[in-house]
């Protein structure tokens, strides 16, 4: 009885390791699905001031708006894929 009980004992470890990793992991996922929803909502911001800008402006600062939006938007980009690499690892 005493190897069984062993055996159990560790089968018990195993199986408490494997769903403490499945929690780990799908914590992650849940905080790389945020780190994306923020890159959206922020996107979406940068844009819609972006139309808010452009209409209120004069025609001769527009090539600056869209370079200051881009770049913007490029670096939300960066960030994000930044946070989310950090995240994988």
């Amino acid at each position: 009885m005493n190897e069984f009980d062993e055996r159990q004992r560790k089968r018990r470890k195993y199986e408490r390791e494997q769903e403490n990793l499945q929690l780990i992991a799908q914590e992650k996922e849940r905080i790389i699905k945020k780190v994306w929803l923020n890159f959206s909502i922020l996107s979406l911001l940068v844009w819609i001031l972006y139309g808010i800008i452009i209409s209120s402006l004069k025609a001769e600062y527009f090539h600056l708006i869209v370079l200051i939006s881009m770049s913007t938007q490029v670096l939300l980009f960066i960030i994000a894929i930044l946070k989310r690499k950090k995240l994988r690892k």
